[in-house]
């Protein structure tokens, strides 16, 4: 079998690790691999302090085809590229791990004369702030539609990814359903710093984006320092609002600590030392960095609208799925009482930590390599 993966970025440790394990799979057989890096990285990512192509230490065969970021790729290049690729290369499965791009249809409709099998990627999850009733809704749903019936299988992570297929049409047995993972074990191999903390914290890590709804954490560091709740913020990423929310935290004395971006290596520590791990995010595929936070035993506090609440993250079990992180500075509600509760009860009790380390070595990345190696080969 010959298999070619169509992915958008190159630098995405958690795709990566996942690509790897495939070819490696892949040189025990006859089998050949390559994948199609369409980019380097998303323009937000460009100035991480992580991203350094010389650093990129995987084997697998690629070719990246536009040494820019993903919005600054020609899609009309791309698309032509693909083209060649597949007639150079004569794949059996082409793996398209997603749809925005506008080549996806034409390389569906290729595979169909050409009699390639195709199995996509879908990582999208409904939202109700995403998918509210318009007409550009209705076109775009259309459009998926025809996607979809050239599409002979998809690989779904989760629960709410496959629920998003559903509601497209997509039967039950055109589903492989998988566990979303990341590389366990680089991670605790890089690791190796040490941090410390006189404070109680929650955590956050991620890009500071309007969709992670960083404002929620704010008001309920504000929220904190009204009740005196010995209990810090802390929030681990950049982005364009980092300056201005450093000077809200600084003007207003709250239990917040903006620690910028950091390494991947430098996570770890930071991850085993928290109290637990908060991702408020509006909308949120999966959200990986939960992975990583039970990879230390710590519960974790998410909104519904993450893909992987009530899948990763049971409410009452082994975190807190929250329907809206919404709350009042001056008026507490409901959400913040539960907030508030469950941290102070983890502060006197620290039983879930090897329980989510349990969870978190069931979600390993050699499960989900060998079971996509079984799908494509299966559909082949």
């Amino acid at each position: 079998m010959k298999l070619l993966i169509l992915h958008n970025q190159l630098w995405t440790q958690y795709k990566s690790v996942i690509f790897q394990g495939i070819y490696e799979d892949f040189e025990k057989s006859s089998d050949e691999l390559l994948v199609l890096q369409s980019s380097i990285c998303e323009r937000s990512r460009l100035n991480i302090i992580d991203f350094n192509l010389s650093n990129f230490n995987y084997t697998y065969p690629y070719v990246l085809l536009n040494e820019t970021s993903l919005e600054d790729s020609n899609p009309l290049r791309t698309t032509l590229l693909w083209i060649k690729f597949i007639f150079k290369f004569k794949p059996d499965v082409i793996n398209l791990t997603g749809y925005a791009e506008i080549g996806t249809i034409v390389v569906l409709v290729l595979a169909k004369v050409l009699g390639i099998r195709t199995l996509m990627t879908n990582e999208s999850i409904h939202s109700d702030r995403l998918h509210s009733f318009s007409l550009i809704q209705l076109i775009y749903n259309a459009y998926k539609n025809v996607l979809i019936s050239l599409t002979d299988g998809f690989l779904s992570y989760g629960l709410k990814s496959n629920d998003y297929l559903y509601r497209l049409g997509v039967k039950k047995r055109q589903i492989h359903s998988y566990l979303n993972t990341f590389d366990r074990s680089k991670f605790h191999l890089y690791s190796n710093s040490t941090y410390s903390n006189n404070v109680p914290y929650i955590l956050f890590v991620g890009r500071l984006s309007e969709e992670k709804n960083i404002e929620s954490l704010i008001n309920l560091g504000r929220l904190f320092k009204n009740d005196n709740f010995n209990c810090q913020i802390k929030i681990v990423g950049d982005g364009s609002q980092l300056e201005f929310f450093k000077k809200i935290v600084f003007k207003e004395k709250l239990p917040l600590v903006l620690e910028g971006a950091k390494k991947w290596d430098q996570l770890g520590p930071i991850y085993e030392s928290a109290t637990a791990f908060i991702l408020p995010s509006l909308n949120e595929t999966w959200g990986m960095v939960a992975n990583e936070a039970l990879e230390y035993g710590l519960p974790v506090i998410c909104s519904s609208a993450c893909g992987c609440a009530d899948d990763l993250i049971i409410n009452g079990f082994n975190g807190l799925v929250i329907d809206e992180f919404k709350f009042t500075p001056d008026s507490p509600n409901v959400t913040y009482f539960r907030i508030k509760d469950y941290i102070a009860s983890l502060l006197l009790n620290d039983s879930l930590i090897d329980l989510n380390k349990k969870i978190s070595s069931i979600y390993d990345e050699s499960k989900l390599i060998k079971e996509f190696v079984g799908a494509f080969r299966c559909v082949n």
